[in-house]
């Protein structure tokens, strides 16, 4: 499977923010991160790193 766990950066810690994520929207200064079943979170953060090996996605603010 592909999703990914979405962590959100805050200085030296990661915070899970959501499980299961097919895909993440740019949308302004926010991002829509939607997971397999089409349930929806919009992050004002900004895309820091993907490690697709590891299935994570790491936003900053």
């Amino acid at each position: 499977m592909c999703e990914l766990t979405v962590y959100l950066l805050d200085q030296d810690r990661e915070e899970m923010v959501m499980e299961d994520v097919a895909t993440i929207t740019p949308d302004g200064d926010r991002l829509v991160l939607t997971d397999l079943l089409g349930q929806q979170k919009i992050v004002e953060a900004k895309l820091q790193e993907l490690k697709l090996l590891e299935h994570k996605a790491y936003l900053t603010r």
